[in-house]
């Protein structure tokens, strides 16, 4: 995996090279006004900024501020690899949180805790976010923008369609599945051939293909049978009985013809395979419900067609689904108006403006207080039942969620997983054989870091994990 990493680098520096700023950063250029402080905020993407956009000329006049916004072309999963090297500065970062232990022990974070304390409505956020996104070794080094979770979408009028071919077959409805192995019973089965030239049309699912994110659909599968990354001491699980099998069904699955061929999607791909049509479900973050109503930006074809669910889980007593990624803003260090940026963040965090985030087709924000969940109105659905009973399916999924792995060199871990689960998708490897370098590779990041320190965050992850996992809602 650590080949990889110059070539990575290169490719950062010429996506960073013609890195995207705001309009009104070439507007500000020539307003006469020029000394107002400069607030930079750097994203993996601008739908992550769209927030940011709408509030715009309300920040700027109520703060005294000019922003820029930096951004890649495309939304983008390992903005680190420049960032890392760069010796340019930000004013704020927008973080994965499953990162922000990176940036803190490259000493790039301010903590916000003397900030956090005195943050209005402090209470109104949820444990499962307020504890796993911002919280670091004893400090808080990023507020919660985007609470993601993740869904499992499908196509109702599909499954109607085909319910009593289904019950013929199976002896059952053909419903939301609920194990992992109806999922794919479920996807073999809406794959279909619709024009009878021999080429699926329709495919039952497709999963995330490109790098950075692949690991999260299997370890979806894994955690949901029991499954563990480590032992107490940092020794790796990941390479036993039951991994081998959710990668092995992952990769049946695959191989099956229920997903398109050679599909290298990106989180933008899925959405769009979904949205226009082409699938009959997929596991996604909860902002595809509201996006199914989007013709301008997303081209939606399925409007009024699809429904949501919580994602499958083998053990009904395990983890499922997760709060996979989200974000967090953080402070540089380096600064000069750190006091600025906070009040920026929390006015965008705010109660009444985070809502805002949530009712927009444009962003891609998603609920992370719980006055998100007793919104009235009908938020960006075309009526109040439809948002009601999205925001009851995203309450029921944040208990017992999955999460990425906030332990130093966490995010490290999970992309050595995730080269690996490549490899055993286009058959390089076997299941049992990933796994094997990826227990290697995991020993050697752990040694690297320190074993006994290691263990101990992995524990205290844990034990939060367990914690936050029985949130209540109510």
């Amino acid at each position: 995996m650590r080949s990889t990493r110059p070539l990575l680098f290169l490719i950062f520096m010429i996506i960073l090279s013609g890195y995207n700023t705001s309009p009104s950063e070439e507007k500000n250029k020539h307003e006469t006004n020029s000394e107002l402080p400069v607030i930079s905020i750097i994203a993996d993407s601008e739908q992550s900024l769209a927030l940011f956009q709408m509030e715009k000329k309300n920040i700027e006049e109520k703060f005294g501020v000019r922003i820029e916004y930096h951004y890649p072309d495309r939304l983008n999963d390992n903005l680190e690899d420049f960032l890392f090297a760069s010796k340019k500065n930000y004013d704020i970062y927008m973080i994965f949180p499953g990162k922000m232990p990176e940036y803190v022990t490259r000493d790039m974070l301010l903590p916000l805790d003397s900030y956090i304390e005195n943050t209005k409505d402090f209470d109104d956020l949820l444990p499962v976010y307020r504890n796993l996104y911002m919280n670091f070794d004893g400090h808080d080094y990023g507020m919660v923008y985007d609470g993601d979770t993740h869904l499992l979408f499908y196509r109702a009028d599909i499954f109607k369609k085909y319910n009593d071919e289904y019950k013929e077959e199976y002896g059952k409805n053909i419903e939301s599945p609920s194990t992992w192995e109806e999922y794919d019973q479920i996807a073999k089965f809406l794959t279909r051939d619709l024009n009878n030239d021999g080429k699926a049309v329709l495919y039952g699912t497709a999963i995330f293909g490109r790098d950075a994110k692949r690991y999260i659909w299997f370890a979806e599968r894994y955690n949901s049978m029991g499954g563990q990354y480590f032992d107490e001491e940092m020794n790796p699980l990941i390479q036993n009985e039951l991994a081998v099998i959710a990668l092995q069904d992952l990769i049946d699955l695959n191989d099956s013809g229920a997903t398109p061929p050679n599909s290298m999607y990106d989180w933008i791909d899925l959405n769009n395979a979904f949205l226009h049509g082409n699938l009959a479900m997929v596991v996604q973050w909860s902002d595809t419900s509201r996006f199914s109503f989007d013709h301008k930006t997303w081209d939606s074809q399925v409007e009024n067609k699809i429904d949501w669910t919580s994602v499958p889980a083998q053990d009904p007593d395990q983890p499922k689904g997760g709060i996979w990624i989200g974000r967090v803003l953080g402070i540089s260090k380096q600064s000069p108006n750190p006091d600025k940026a906070w009040e920026i963040i929390s006015y965008i965090t705010s109660k009444e403006i985070s809502k805002k985030g949530l009712s927009s087709k444009e962003t891609i924000n998603d609920p992370f207080r719980y006055s998100h969940f007793t919104t009235v109105g009908k938020g960006a659905f075309p009526l109040v039942e439809m948002n009601e009973d999205f925001l009851n399916t995203v309450k029921s999924s944040l208990y017992n969620p999955n999460a990425d792995l906030m332990i130093p060199s966490g995010w490290e871990y999970m992309q050595a997983l995730d080269e690996n689960i490549h490899k055993a998708l286009i058959h390089n490897l076997t299941a049992e054989e990933t796994l094997q370098l990826t227990a290697a590779e995991w020993n050697d990041i752990t040694e690297q870091y320190g074993r006994n320190g290691q263990s101990d965050h992995y524990r205290q992850w844990l034990n939060l994990l367990k914690e936050v996992g029985k949130n209540e809602m109510e």
